[in-house]
């Protein structure tokens, strides 16, 4: 016999990882959603005009953030563990990739 889990709040966690994903999506005709915001606002996409760190990957880690929170707070919902750990996975893998390829060449050349 099984027990399945309930559906609830911690349910939400894989919303926000796949909200997460789908944010730096390219999609048909290399429409990708954050570019187009930081365009709108002015702002630019890569630290070397055209190349360099690409920013709008740091938009991504609220979303990490969010899946952990919420999957923390209602860990026996569905999903909620699962969406936990790969939230974890690629908030680390990210704050370990801008302070590699921002903060560090940053705090060098100074």
């Amino acid at each position: 016999m099984t027990v399945r889990k309930p559906f609830g709040y911690g349910s939400l966690s894989i919303l926000f990882l796949f909200s997460g994903f789908l944010i730096n999506y390219n999609f048909g005709n290399g429409f990708i959603l954050t570019h187009y915001l930081f365009n709108l606002m002015g702002l630019a996409i890569h630290s070397n005009g055209t190349d360099g760190f690409n920013y709008p990957f740091l938009a991504s880690m609220p979303f990490w953030l969010a899946t952990i929170l919420v999957s923390k707070r209602n860990i026996h919902d569905f999903g909620a563990v699962v969406s936990k750990r790969i939230g974890e996975l690629l908030l680390a893998i990210s704050v370990v990739v801008t302070i590699i390829f921002l903060i560090l060449p940053i705090w060098i050349e100074f």
